[in-house]
């Protein structure tokens, strides 16, 4: 068997799709991406090719460690081994020759998220010194809240209009795929609904709009429980083509964002955990 540990620029992307596939293929609910929607997940959450590492196996890719960096931060966007080259110790190889490889260029940090079923994975993360840094919690919304009132005035702006007063209305950050970062990656793909007051900005949602995937949703402290949280929501699910929408990664310790939750038609899905070290 001729292994080769290499970093991932020049492979194509089609090819890393194949592997990433091919890695999950036996999971409960197989990964079954297109390639335009794993080139959408590579370009919202940065793939490094020089960062990331594949292990190829007499010519087939056969493990896949893909990393992107953002301002001296590190991050695993996916992992992965094909059955059939499992027990063979690949993982591990190419997580320490990627890890290697950010700490000789003095990244900072490392972390990833991982389901909390996923009990292998999680044990390989921890084997290389990630600890758990918090849960967080997936949801479904499976439509608008009923009888809810339209009682403020939502108006459609750019990303860009509303980035730099974000964080003054979210009480925790958003995880890496859903990082104004990642936002600024795919800006021109989604739609940012706001409701505004005055000049401030009382709550914000913003949407892609091709998943019904919601990134952040934030209303302004001095705002809350006037129902704006629940007009956006439902402003959001209007605009989904299936009338559903997508939440993943929400701090679990948040109880105010869970009950916000439960007051809505919703489907709490598997959570994951963020893992992170240093590096």
């Amino acid at each position: 068997m001729n292994t080769t540990i290499t970093d991932a620029t020049g492979v194509d992307n089609a090819a890393l799709c194949q592997a990433m596939a091919d890695a999950f293929s036996d999971y409960a609910v197989p990964l079954n991406l297109s390639l335009a929607s794993f080139n959408f997940m590579m370009k919202q959450r940065g793939l490094d090719p020089g960062a990331s590492r594949i292990a190829v196996v007499d010519g087939q890719i056969a493990a896949i460690w893909l990393v992107s960096i953002r301002g001296g931060r590190s991050y695993l966007i996916s992992s992965g081994t094909v059955p059939k080259y499992r027990g063979r110790g690949l993982a591990t190889a190419i997580a320490n020759a990627s890890l290697a490889g950010l700490r000789a260029a003095g990244l900072g940090t490392f972390q990833t998220e991982v389901l909390v079923e996923n009990t292998t994975a999680a044990g390989l993360y921890f084997k290389l010194g990630m600890h758990k840094h918090r849960d967080l919690s997936c949801y479904a919304i499976t439509g608008p809240k009923p009888g809810a009132p339209a009682t403020h005035q939502i108006s459609e702006v750019g990303w860009s209009d509303v980035t730099q007063e974000t964080e003054a209305l979210l009480d925790w950050s958003p995880s890496w795929q859903n990082s104004n970062g990642s936002i600024d990656a795919i800006a021109d793909a989604v739609r940012c609904f706001c409701v505004k007051d005055d000049n401030r900005l009382n709550g914000y949602a913003v949407l892609v709009p091709d998943s019904g995937s919601l990134l952040q949703i934030g209303v302004h402290p001095d705002a809350r429980r006037q129902g704006i949280g629940t007009s956006l929501i439902n402003h959001a699910i209007a605009a989904a083509p299936n009338g559903q929408l997508r939440l993943v990664n929400a701090d679990a310790s948040d109880d105010s964002f869970a009950q916000f939750m439960r007051s809505l038609p919703v489907k709490q899905t598997q959570g994951q955990f963020e893992l992170a070290m240093a590096l």
